[in-house]
């Protein structure tokens, strides 16, 4: 059984079995992870290719090979962090950018999903008076949090008032169940309405739903949550 919100994306490819490019960088490449997310979003016959951006001995050339050839990328989640820790070891998210521009699909799950986004925060010492911002991939212009309904989206909260001294409007929390869409130049809901947070100092929290449509645009980034 394909996951739903996978579907939706496979829905918008050439071909109903894509050659998928799984990165595990967020999970520190756990290959425990990967089989579980495979089994669980994927479904049987799926053609993934685990790219462990950890392995030193596979030269960055080979992954960007493998990145080139691949239908889709997938980002898994796990720790936000760590998954850019992993990429700019590899000098890899120009690249990244770059294919997404040129009209390579992406896909992520919950920390995969944020770092398609703009930016993160992280917690030194997990003192939130010392919480600062670093930047994710970017291939979609927003910043994300996922299924962080349960402590109302504390994290969010904390970005949106950093975001806001550098430029950003609005942030987005991906509730469980729900995904967004990057497509066309727009950002749609699916499943469930998006979070939004006006950037500000206390953020302001914005009623308004996004509308759940889909614009044309075959082979476009996406994100997505659980």
């Amino acid at each position: 059984m394909i996951a739903p919100y996978h579907r939706a994306c496979v829905d918008r490819l050439k071909t109903t079995h894509p050659r998928i490019v799984y990165v595990g960088a967020a999970a520190n490449d756990s290959s425990v992870f990967a089989a579980m997310v495979s089994a669980l979003v994927f479904g049987r016959g799926a053609k993934v290719v685990n790219l462990k951006l950890s392995r030193r001995n596979v030269a960055t050339s080979a992954i960007r090979a493998e990145l080139a050839d691949a239908e889709l990328v997938f980002f898994t989640g796990g720790d936000v962090a760590r998954g850019m820790e992993l990429i700019d070891e590899r000098a890899l998210a120009p690249y990244l950018r770059q294919l997404a521009a040129e009209g390579k699909a992406m896909e992520g799950i919950s920390a995969g999903a944020i770092l398609l986004g703009r930016s993160w925060v992280r917690f030194p010492d997990d003192d939130d008076a010392r919480a600062e911002r670093f930047p994710c991939l970017g291939i979609v212009p927003g910043s994300f949090d996922t299924h962080a309904e349960s402590d109302d989206w504390a994290e969010l909260r904390v970005l949106a008032r950093l975001a806001g001294s550098s430029g950003e409007d609005t942030v987005y929390g991906i509730p469980g169940g729900g995904c967004a869409r990057w497509s066309g130049g727009k950002l749609a809901a699916l499943g469930k309405p998006l979070v939004r947070f006006r950037c500000a100092d206390p953020p302001l929290r914005l009623a308004d739903r996004l509308p759940e449509v889909i614009a044309s645009r075959p082979r476009s980034p996406a994100v997505r949550s659980r």
